[in-house]
């Protein structure tokens, strides 16, 4: 089921959500960061609408009672991470999730971050081997944009339906879908990641779903085809052997690149690496263009005052 279109800002909608008594309410992470508190603007209206739904959830039970939040996502495949200037770390897209949250006022104790995925399968299967499977949590709410709902039901639907191994038992998980506004996105963005989505979505319902169909047989997926899981591509990708996938412009808008193509909070000039200071090429470069620009404009000034 996929409650959509005006998302729960409207009385009617927030009444019908705040009334499945799921078990967990689950975030999805969808782009890169812009501060440590701020992810980007279509993934504060999913916390925005998770916070007003645990609040409806309160005043429905009349105490402090709420499902418990599962904001996902470690990263984004299409981008580079946002790297903390303090400690030089990764900065999880679900870590800037939660920290959003508790500024909205959800209890930490209710909140919960997957620091594990990098694209929306992973999402499902990181959270169920790691939360709900464990927990218990049976009943769950996915809430992510209306541009991302579709191949998001296709790829949950199916990872929380397969058993862990083959001939083992059903599983008994019951799904509802939350799609919010599209906000702090182009036009052109929107229709480039709705366009991503559905060749993914056809991928999932048309393959995937039918080739892996157990919870073990995903992790191999994983571990051998999935550019960010399997040994010999991340290999291959630490050495820069150039065989990384592109994504276009727009699309990589649609996962929080700034407009102006960069972010002065994801890498700096000079960084500390191994013990050792390391200068990007291009820093260098322009230092020694300075210097030697410095140089000859020194000697041209000293042999102009000499011959006068």
């Amino acid at each position: 089921m996929i409650l959509k279109r005006e998302d729960v800002f409207t009385t009617f909608r927030l009444d019908y959500a705040s009334s499945l008594q799921v078990d967990a309410i689950l975030v999805l992470g969808g782009g890169v960061p812009l501060s440590p508190k701020d992810p980007p603007t279509y993934v504060k209206r999913r916390c925005d609408v998770v916070a007003k739904l645990i609040n409806a959830f309160q005043e429905q039970t009349n105490d402090t009672s709420a499902p418990s939040v599962v904001c996902l996502s470690a990263g984004t495949a299409h981008l580079p991470q946002y790297i903390t200037r303090h400690n030089g770390l990764p900065l999880w897209e679900s870590t800037a999730s939660a920290a959003y949250l508790m500024q909205l006022g959800i209890p930490e104790t209710n909140i919960f971050v997957e620091t594990t995925s990098y694209d929306t399968i992973s999402n499902a299967f990181f959270t169920r081997s790691s939360f709900t499977d464990i927990n218990g949590w049976r009943r769950l709410l996915v809430v992510t944009n209306e541009f991302h709902i579709y191949r998001t039901k296709a790829i949950f639907d199916w990872i929380f339906s397969v058993p862990s191994a083959e001939g083992g038992p059903t599983t008994n998980y019951e799904l509802f879908y939350l799609s919010c506004n599209n906000v702090g996105l182009s036009n052109e963005a929107v229709e480039a990641r709705r366009s991503h989505e559905k060749r993914g979505e056809k991928n999932v319902v048309e393959n995937l779903s039918k080739q892996y169909k157990t919870l073990k047989s995903v992790l191999g997926f994983l571990t051998t085809n999935h550019d960010f899981y399997a040994a010999n591509k991340l290999v291959r990708q630490s050495m820069g052997d150039g065989n990384e996938k592109r994504s276009g412009d727009l699309l990589k808008l649609s996962y929080g690149q700034k407009s102006s193509g960069g972010s002065s909070s994801r890498s700096s000039v000079i960084q500390f690496q191994d013990g050792k200071i390391v200068v990007p090429l291009y820093s260098l470069v322009f230092v020694c263009l300075v210097v030697m620009g410095l140089y000859f404009s020194r000697r041209s000034y000293y042999h102009h005052n000499k011959e006068s």
